[in-house]
């Protein structure tokens, strides 16, 4: 049948809007409703525009499955709000996540106080408007029932206090935002649809008598929408779940071989930046946090963990970009960014780490008087700590400068990598929600290398820059802190002074490659260790990073020849023992310079063929 009714987006109690769609209840005939209105009301072009979740982390880009969950047989316009949809809903500070869809207030009894002071920290501060106690349903959903006179009351004395500084006052006041990052999670890198619900039709407005409340304007969405069918992974899915579908994939399509680097790699204590966007701004602040990859494996993939390792931000500035569909850049806005920590609150979590407040005002009048959305936003609802001109709710109801931007700006946050990581990790940016008792969490992997680690003192295109002496290759490895292993293998096969003459190319294991490789070197004769040793040596040639070409051979010291193989981004040098006995070695560091000749680092040994 069709119904008209009222509905709240999103859980946002203010946010009123009035559509006509089809709603589905036992009726044989009847099919899912109609997408994508739920999220843009009235307005046909929006319903072709591609969601991206409530805000979704854009740098570093997570895996396919979950930016873009739905494909194929499954891609209409209902998958749209599937996109990038990853959160916890139903979750406040001091409470257990339900998944409930709540009315704002307090979200349980255990609830906490918020730790924010002022009321810069916060993104809505207008919380009631004269005349929204009269909008059809405002009253009830607050807990008024249909007292308007009581509504309005209270609801101006909640604003005149908000006003004065007291935060605590605010109808919003129970949601994460205000006791940042002590909500609890499902899991760290989300939920797609917010929870794993037993019907499919609670992922429209959540449990219980989430539904009856949506169709009759006194309840809110949490999805909007039915699951649309086929979608891959199906909603409930937990994201940490899609990220070991990715590792595992990788590895099982390698075969055998090394899996190349993560797309993104960083140094660790150089500075990255991260970004991300809104589609539905609901306030609030964020983290970016990391978590070695083997804790995904190992399934201990937690808040705990990536609580221990809360990125910095490198400076106390944001940016703001905007592209064109062309991809060039329409807007480059530096703004000072309001950072949230144990010195300007009673507390954050973990203690001692920096928040940052969202970087994009909403709109302060949202609603028309009538309590449909305004989408002529004339009005940020803070100006401090924002781009200006750029304000807005992200999906609609934006300034005109956002909106001749939308689905094609982000802001973008410097970072500080830690010191001392080495090895893959998991990056997980956290939004803690002003408005509403969710918090959107989406996890991307990244390759760290830590210079530490590294041969020489990193500096290869300048081994002589201080005009001293060259380097020789055993002055290079022997002074190392990650390849003791290596020369101390040259010396007991009394080979450290034997490549200080002619000139060399050289592939050298660190320290982590030998322990790799030690069952099977252990009880090798000396003769069979200096031949694995001379085939990590080229005579005669300098052979730098350009001069290595994917696929092509190479006839090393011992007479053997290595393949040098391209997966992606990442190049690897291979022996033909290798694909018998380990996987083949990735060069993880190239061109170092020695008096004679160059050397790259590879992650494991090269092993020639065995009999």
């Amino acid at each position: 049948m069709l119904a008209k009714y009222k509905m709240m987006v999103a859980n946002g109690p203010i946010v009123v809007v009035f559509i006509e769609r089809r709603i589905c209840e036992r009726e044989p005939s009847c099919e899912s409703p109609m997408p994508s209105e739920a999220h843009a009301p009235g307005s046909a072009k929006l319903v072709a525009r591609n969601w991206h979740g409530h805000g979704r982390l854009v740098d570093p880009e997570g895996t396919e499955k979950m930016t873009n969950p739905c494909s194929g047989e499954c891609l209409v316009n209902a998958a749209d709000i599937y996109n990038v949809n990853w959160f916890t809903t139903g979750t406040a500070p001091g409470c257990t996540a339900t998944g409930q869809n709540k009315p704002p207030g307090k979200f349980c009894e255990e609830s906490m106080e918020p730790t924010l002071k002022s009321l810069d920290q916060i993104s809505n501060p207008t919380i009631y408007r004269d005349g929204d106690c009269e909008i059809p349903g405002f009253a009830f959903s607050l807990g008024y029932k249909n007292d308007t006179k009581e509504c309005a009351k209270d609801m101006e004395y909640r604003q005149t206090e908000v006003y004065k500084g007291n935060i605590s006052a605010s109808i919003f006041a129970g949601n994460p935002w205000f006791v940042p990052g002590t909500a609890p999670l499902v899991d760290s890198c989300g939920i797609l649809g917010g929870w794993t619900f037993s019907d499919a039709r609670d992922y429209i407005a959540g449990p219980d008598d989430g539904f009856y409340r949506l169709i009759h304007g006194v309840g809110g969405a949490v999805n909007g929408d039915m699951p649309p069918k086929n979608m891959d992974p199906p909603v409930g899915t937990l994201g940490s779940t899609v990220l070991s579908w990715e590792v595992n994939m990788r590895m099982q399509n390698a075969q055998g071989d090394s899996v190349a680097a993560y797309p993104t790699v960083w140094t660790s204590g150089e500075i990255v930046e991260g970004s991300y966007t809104l589609n539905a701004n609901h306030g609030g602040g964020h983290q970016y946090r990391l978590c070695p990859l083997v804790n995904l494996i190992n399934n201990t993939l937690d808040e705990t963990c990536f609580q221990a390792t809360v990125m910095e931000f490198a400076s106390d500035k944001s940016l703001f970009i905007a592209t064109s569909d062309d991809g060039t850049t329409t807007a480059n806005i530096t703004f000072d960014a309001m950072d949230i920590d144990d010195n300007n609150t009673d507390g954050v979590m973990p203690k001692g780490s920096t928040w940052r407040k969202l970087g994009i005002s909403p709109c302060k009048n949202f609603l028309n008087t009538d309590g449909s959305v305004n989408e002529n936003c004339t009005e940020p609802a803070f100006t401090d700590h924002a781009p200006p001109g750029y304000y807005g709710y992200g999906g609609f109801g934006n300034s005109p400068d956002l909106e001749a931007v939308i689905y094609q700006w982000k802001v973008v946050d410097e970072l500080k990598v830690p010191e001392g990581l080495n090895g893959d990790y998991v990056v997980s940016w956290r939004w803690d929600s002003e408005q509403t008792p969710q918090v959107w969490t989406q996890c991307a992997i990244v390759t760290i290398v830590d210079p530490e680690n590294m041969l020489g003192d990193g500096d290869s295109d300048d081994n002589d820059k201080d005009g001293d002496k060259c380097e020789s290759l055993d002055d290079i490895v022997c002074n190392g802190k990650d390849f003791t292993l290596f020369c101390d293998a040259l010396k007991a096969a009394k080979l450290d002074s034997s490549f200080d003459k002619e000139t060399w190319t050289f592939f050298i294991p660190n320290d982590d490659a030998f322990e790799k490789a030690g069952e099977i070197l252990e009880p090798l004769s000396n003769d069979a260790v200096n031949n694995i040793l001379m085939f990590h040596a080229v005579p005669g040639k300098i052979l730098n990073s350009d001069d290595l070409k994917c696929g092509e051979k190479i006839e090393m010291f011992n007479g053997d020849s290595s393949r040098t193989k391209c997966i992606n981004s990442a190049m690897y040098q291979n022996g033909a023992g290798n694909t018998q006995l380990l996987s083949s070695p990735q060069i993880i560091q190239t061109d170092i310079k020695f008096c004679n000749g160059v050397a790259h680092v590879v992650d494991g040994v090269m092993f020639p063929k065995f009999s």
